[in-house]
């Protein structure tokens, strides 16, 4: 129990109880909470809103896209994608652990627990939930409650006393120039030599690649600029209207076997056109994946491809040229450390970190370093030689 300011209206005496904790150190931190409240002249009107409530009901609509309630309350809203995760982890992750569970009464110990079960029988199939999704349930809950204390639903983001799970950062694995000449030729005949080629070729990610529209390419120059980005919802292939970052909106050269390519695929894909008549997609895309008629890489009637699709048949493609299993976006690791070897200054390095869409050289380096054991043990005999003499 906790006495409040007076009514500002009556003059009357206030005050206000918090009840229900299971540890003392949890009472005793509510009480002074209020007490600082109070003294502060900042009070959160008590409440039976449910977490489950708040996320739903309140935090969900603020963050979606083309939400007018975003621009009023919360920092801004998200993409697409962003926004369909933060809605499955709610619906999966959070809201059977915590959902019941007064807004206003979270405590550490609930968050606590909620982690210790999704850890051990979260997931599908009663399977326990890995480190990188728990950190992502904990990152959503961080974000939802710091907007909950802007909003003066809570006092404070108690997020903020639970020790994040930490997810392992999982190990690169890329191949080597030969086994990527060998997946470029186990590909020479297949539809989608050209996307294959320019994955190889340029490092783009996956929606990078498949959000290519034609307008984007330069074929007399050799130019290919990244505008938009197609991705997957659902099972559903979504535009998304912009790049992953600023540094993503970018143009990059294009080799001179990967522009005959792309000419030799467009020439297929007007025939098609020709072909289809009518029947070929002219309506912009939307998020019902219907596609735009100018796309470089859809279905032979025009429509969008699932990237989920894409990365299976690239999995495909690597088990029968019985090459060493790694994701399609490994291939994107693979060009930037191969890049990375035949780098001879810092201009390269540069001119790399951009040709991938980093935010600075500084990420290319971190990201792509540890593939680079041989170069750091060459450099320290180098410096030994120089310095000693031997």
């Amino acid at each position: 129990m906790c006495d409040l300011p007076p009514d500002p209206v009556t003059g009357g005496r206030r005050q206000q109880r918090k009840q229900g904790f299971e540890f003392e150190r949890e009472a005793a931190k509510a009480l002074r909470d209020l007490m600082v409240q109070a003294d502060g002249g900042v009070i959160v009107p008590r409440d039976t809103v449910t977490v489950a409530q708040f996320l739903t009901d309140e935090w969900l609509p603020s963050k979606a896209p083309g939400s007018a309630d975003a621009g009023r309350r919360s920092r801004g809203r998200v993409g697409v994608a962003t926004w369909q995760q933060y809605c499955d982890y709610v619906r999966a992750y959070i809201a059977p652990q915590i959902g019941g569970v007064r807004l206003q009464d979270l405590t550490a110990s609930h968050l606590e627990r909620a982690y210790t079960e999704l850890e051990r029988s979260g997931g599908k199939r009663g399977k326990g939930l890995s480190a990188k999704t728990l950190a992502n349930v904990h990152g959503i809950l961080h974000k939802a409650l710091a907007d909950a204390v802007r909003w003066d639903r809570v006092v404070r983001n108690v997020v903020d006393l639970v020790d994040p799970p930490r997810a392992a950062k999982p190990k690169t694995e890329v191949w080597t120039l030969e086994d990527l000449r060998s997946f470029i030729r186990h590909v020479e005949d297949d539809e989608l030599y050209a996307l294959w080629l320019l994955y190889a070729t340029t490092g783009l990610r996956r929606g990078e690649a498949l959000g290519l529209c034609w307008p984007d390419l330069d074929l007399v120059n050799g130019l290919a600029t990244v505008n938009q980005t197609l991705g997957a919802i659902g099972g559903k292939p979504v535009w998304k209207p912009r790049p992953k970052s600023e540094a993503s909106a970018r143009t990059l050269a294009l080799d001179p076997l990967t522009v005959k390519a792309l000419k030799a695929h467009r020439k297929q894909q007007q025939e098609l056109q020709l072909m289809a008549g009518p029947l070929w997609p002219h309506e912009p895309a939307d998020s019902r994946g219907v596609a735009r008629p100018d796309v470089v890489f859809t279905w032979p009637d025009g429509t969008l491809i699932n990237p989920e699709r894409v990365s299976k048949w690239f999995e495909r493609h690597v088990r029968l040229a019985d090459l060493p299993k790694i994701r399609l976006h490994d291939v994107r690791h693979s060009y930037a450390t191969a890049a990375l070897r035949q780098a001879t200054g810092w201009h390269e390095v540069k001119t790399l970190s951009r040709r991938l869409g980093h935010a600075s050289v500084g990420m290319t380096l971190d990201t792509y370093a540890h593939a680079l054991p041989a170069d750091d043990r060459q450099q320290a005999d180098t410096l030994a030689r120089l310095l000693l003499g031997e």
